[in-house]
């Protein structure tokens, strides 16, 4: 026993050595090598929403609330987002993250949104909720290793004391988003969710979830997504994501 717990910690070093020779962190955003994916020097430049937006109607909306007149039953309550994803520094953190299939750069995100929840958007936490994220399909999560939303959501959890539930699940496969029109992007999402057996309808009944993913720009996964919680009996759903385009 006393041998294990000595040659363990040996181990993880000499792994992390490896890794580090062979594959060294670098800052995303300036290319400097150090510790981090997201230097300190470049989170303090990295360019955060100016203004946040009503989720149905896509105009300035005071804390990311969805304005009285486009509310309905099944429509998400808010949507906030942390970051600009017109900045470049923003851009190439998310999609080098992704493509590059580098999870703990969205560990290193989510503590930044967690400081960013806590000064600007306390009423997120101020009442009882529980965190849900934007699941993908088996396919693609096997292919990428990881999913960027539920990491996100995990560190999120930890940071905000918050629990983490795997309430959704992807029943279809859908196109990458990024480069369809609205219309097609809203097709593209068209029944893509359903309640993950795990959870059933009665744990959504009556609760109030946080839903996360990395970026929006229309907003039609996130409101897919909203919807089948909302159908299922939740009471209320807010979305935040890191960045907007």
């Amino acid at each position: 026993f006393m041998i294990h717990s000595f040659l363990k910690p040996l181990f993880a070093d000499i792994k992390t050595l490896c890794l580090d020779t062979l594959f060294p962190i670098y800052c995303l955003a300036c290319e400097i090598e150090g510790p981090k994916f997201i230097c300190d020097a470049c989170q303090s430049k990295l360019t955060p929403l100016p203004h946040q937006f009503c989720i149905s109607c896509h105009k300035m909306s005071i804390g990311g609330l969805t304005h009285p007149h486009c509310q309905s039953p099944h429509a998400a309550d808010g949507l906030i987002s942390i970051f600009d994803y017109t900045d470049e520094k923003v851009a190439d953190i998310l999609i080098k993250g992704k493509y590059s299939f580098l999870p703990d750069v969205y560990k290193e995100l989510a503590a930044l949104m967690a400081k960013r929840i806590k000064t600007d958007f306390p009423f997120l936490v101020a009442n009882s909720c529980e965190l849900a994220y934007v699941p993908l399909h088996t396919w693609r999560q096997r292919w990428r290793g990881f999913n960027q939303s539920k990491i996100l959501g995990e560190i999120l959890g930890k940071e905000l004391n918050l629990p983490v539930v795997d309430v959704l699940q992807r029943k279809k496969f859908t196109k990458t988003q990024k480069n369809l029109k609205k219309e097609k992007r809203i097709k593209n999402v068209d029944s893509a969710f359903s309640l993950s057996p795990l959870f059933g309808k009665k744990g959504v009944r009556g609760g109030s979830f946080i839903l996360i993913d990395d970026v929006t720009t229309t907003g039609s996964t996130l409101s897919e997504a909203v919807r089948v919680l909302k159908r299922n009996g939740a009471q209320k759903v807010i979305c935040i994501t890191v960045a907007r385009d």
